[in-house]
């Protein structure tokens, strides 16, 4: 089915899958590259076999090698310098500081940072006194922090 398309207009399409789903004709999903996955059947219009189901033969791809193959002009491998030990003066990345809750929390009953929301949802709601349903509609770093 020869279908013109128009900038900006929506069409359903279903995928390689199946799914079904909805594409705007214009950036990143240009006319050109809806068309091209339409024809090597990728892409096919609802109730449609797709087109490469219909050939039986995929298209052959067209990419071009990123790397050329040996004995080509291949580029020479890039180098690092080593940093001086005069560079020391500015400050590079920092480590990582987490908190983690450990044997030496106050209350053994906390669950760890890593423990499941639902677990940080049941320990709050006890220590804030508030209902598991107010507890759980907030994210689970919020739990972390009230429970602090």
């Amino acid at each position: 089915m020869a279908r013109e398309l128009k900038d900006g207009e929506q069409v359903r399409l279903k995928g390689s899958a199946g799914a079904l789903f909805m594409v705007t004709v214009g950036q990143p999903f240009t006319r050109e590259l809806i068309e091209r996955r339409l024809k090597s059947g990728e892409w096919s219009w609802p109730g449609e076999t797709p087109a490469a189901a219909e050939q039986g033969n995929p298209e052959p791809r067209t990419e071009k090698l990123s790397k050329p193959a040996p004995g080509e002009d291949s580029p020479k491998p890039r180098t690092e310098k080593r940093s001086d030990r005069g560079d020391a003066d500015e400050p590079g990345p920092q480590p990582r500081q987490e908190t983690v809750t450990g044997p030496d929390s106050d209350d053994p009953d906390r669950p760890s940072v890593s423990a499941p929301k639902s677990e940080w949802v049941v320990y709050v709601a006890r220590t804030q006194h508030m209902s598991r349903e107010d507890a759980a509609s907030y994210t689970k770093a919020d739990l972390i922090d009230m429970a602090k």
